[in-house]
């Protein structure tokens, strides 16, 4: 019923390049035809989902793309709509196995979605209405970019104008996303997505002695382009204002060539990371993304630039272009050091695959993200040290031996990061705490990697897995199973699945990853071996414990009772541990305008779900589900 206009638009989904696989699979080759066949096996999967999340007759989807990946598995990924309407956030993916048959499902659809999809105001009025929110910003570098969606906030529906902007002249650049209400003009929410930090020439750097780097001659100039990776390098000179970094004879020593040639360098050894580890053409997949123009004449290249500004502490990734400041000598140095460049370069890598929305969790996991690769893409070029899991150490106060921007091993070391799930920031600052909150992923991948415990809470003795071993983990999750609303809940649901691909649901890695996630306070831990998990039987302090049983299939249970809880203003959590044989899943209602409205839910395809939803004061109240199985279940109740 729902996939009937899918099927026309596989044929226009997006391929990866596939070499053909040799093993016996109905996606060999990721041809047209074995596209169109993976939507055809899908379609079933998806209308169970939209029946499972009360979609109604007006809940559709429109196809977003198509991947056959190198195990000979599809991935069908689609954009949830009402009335045609794209819902933000609203996402799923059916993940098919090499026969064709449906192995999971990553469901992150909004439930009960209800509202009237006709705005009353236009796409103008919405734009001055951004505009006017925030100081500044009529001074925009670009059009601004706007599209009507459906947002679900604070428990309530909303038809809105998301009006995107770009404000990168001046000391503090910005990227505000802006909502509008596109019936009455209120300004519903809002966040800054610019994601930051934070021939063969020779080159001095900053921070890594002499290197060599590929350039390109135009006449008698020497440019910082290397036509083999399509990477530029230019040059703000501590202004606003951009121009071509150039040399005369291909011998980049001048001081003030440094960070450019900072910047190459590590560029290319963040290239050569994706390309040699994950088969990754560039950061988009696809050579690019480009932004200025090449100087061969010939399309565009990944753009980075240096020196913006004066006194600029930060570096980040803008959508098109990587920005780094020189540092204030004080705070820190140039940010051009190989971990902070790898970490925007991830950003864009991030941006291409599941678009996080930089907000929240997800931003966090999106941070998370980055730190992860930029510790990789640090080991791939200089090998194995206590350096990997150190981020801007190179850079960060100069005068302060032997610190960093942040500690992937020891978050809490940089005295604002968060490591344990329960402990998280949950304030509106930091976007809602995209960077306070990253080391939770941080610390869970440094234990995937290297083993242990947590370093204060102790928990389960993780073996380490080997950091080859967790990227592939980690990669293969980024581009499989996230989505823009993936929290850390639905990132250990992704990764699981990542290892079970990989490894099997069997292995010592599969077990690693469930381990590790209950060292930050994420889900349950492994129980020694076959993939199975125990039950949580007390909560964390702080949480009331909730314990009970489902019968059957559809079945319900109510926390603290049908009637809910009165709560004020705040942040509502709730975990579940229930049976590995069943798949039960988590709603929070509110009610309001004598109904019960579901406003978030956590519905993956076991019994292990989390969930945490900020919301203004009323009577809510947490539902057990049994989608499918029985069985006895532990919730974790923290209401605001």
């Amino acid at each position: 019923m729902r996939l009937s206009a899918l099927l026309l638009l596989a044929a226009c989904a997006p391929q990866n390049d596939l070499n053909p696989l040799d093993e016996d699979t109905l996606f060999a080759t990721g041809s047209e035809d074995e596209l169109d066949l993976a939507v055809e096996l899908a379609a079933p999967e998806v209308d169970a989902l939209a029946v499972k999340n009360h979609l109604g007759d007006r809940g559709n989807f429109t196809l977003s793309r198509v991947r056959v990946d190198e195990l000979g598995m599809a991935h069908v990924r689609v954009q949830q709509t009402l009335d045609e309407v794209p819902v933000f956030g609203g996402e799923a993916i059916v993940h098919l196995g090499t026969d064709g048959s449906v192995r999971e499902s990553t469901n992150a659809l909004v439930p009960d979605v209800v509202v009237d999809t006709t705005p009353n105001l236009n796409e103008a009025d919405a734009v001055v209405i951004a505009v006017d929110e925030g100081e500044g910003w009529e001074a925009q570098s670009e059009e601004p970019a706007i599209d009507l969606l459906v947002l679900r906030h604070d428990g309530e529906d909303h038809l809105v104008w998301r009006v995107q902007l770009k404000q990168l002249a001046g000391e503090r650049p910005s990227m505000p996303v802006v909502f509008v209400d596109a019936h009455d003009g209120s300004v519903v929410w809002g966040y800054d997505n610019l994601k930051g930090a934070a021939g063969t020439g020779t080159g001095t750097t900053s921070f890594y002695g002499s290197v060599s780097i590929n350039t390109y001659q135009s006449g008698s100039t020497w440019y910082l382009e290397d036509t083999v990776r399509d990477i530029g390098v230019y040059d703000y000179n501590n202004g606003t204002s951009l121009y071509y970094a150039t040399d005369t004879d291909n011998s980049w020593t001048s001081s003030s060539q440094y960070q450019a040639v900072d910047a190459m360098y590590a560029a290319s050894k963040a290239w050569d990371y994706f390309y040699y580890t994950h088969g990754r053409n560039n950061m988009d997949g696809s050579g690019g993304p480009g932004y200025v123009s090449s100087i061969t004449g010939s399309g565009s290249v990944l753009t980075l630039a240096v020196r913006y500004s004066r006194n600029y502490v930060n570096a980040y990734w803008d959508g098109s272009m990587i920005v780094a400041g020189s540092g204030d000598g004080s705070t820190s140095n140039a940010l051009t050091t190989m971990d902070i460049i790898g970490h925007e370069l991830s950003h864009a890598v991030s941006t291409d695959e599941a678009n996080l929305t930089y907000s929240g969790e997800s931003g966090a996991v999106d941070e998370a993200n980055s730190d992860i690769f930029a510790a990789m893409i640090e080991r791939y070029a200089f090998g194995d040290s206590s350096n990997v899991w150190r981020i801007g150490e190179a850079t960060w106060t100069p005068s302060t031996s032997g610190d960093a921007l942040r500690y992937m091993n020891d978050p809490t070391d940089d005295g604002s990061s968060r490591d344990y799930y329960a402990d998280r920031y949950t304030g509106s600052g930091d976007s809602g705490g995209v960077h306070y909150n990253s080391g939770i992923g941080n610390l869970f991948f440094y234990v995937l990697s290297e083993g242990g415990q947590h370093p204060r809470y102790g928990g389960v003795t993780v073996t380490g897995i080997g950091e080859d071993a967790a990227a592939a983990i980690w990669y293969r999750a980024l581009v499989y199973y996230f989505t823009s609303s993936t929290n850390f809940s639905s990132a250990r649901t992704a990764t699981l699945s990542a290892a079970a691909d990989l490894y099997g649901t069997s292995s010592s890695q599969y077990a690693a990853v469930q381990d590790a996630w209950y060292n930050v306070g994420v889900g349950s831990s492994s129980s020694g071996g076959g993939g199975s998990t125990t039950t949580t039987t007390t909560c964390a302090s702080g949480y009331t414990t909730y314990t009970g049983s489902i019968s059957s299939t559809g079945s319900a249970a109510y926390l603290p009772s049908s009637s809910g809880y009165s709560a004020g203003s705040g942040v509502h959590y709730a975990t579940l541990s229930g049976p590995s044989s069943a798949d039960f899943d988590l709603y929070l209602q509110k009610y309001s305008r004598s109904r019960w409205s579901t406003v978030t839910s956590s519905t993956g395809s076991t019994s292990t779900e989390s969930l945490s939803y900020s919301g203004s004061s009323g009577t809510y109240r947490v539902v057990v589900y049994s989608y499918s199985g029985s069985g006895s279940y532990t919730a974790c109740v923290d209401g605001a």
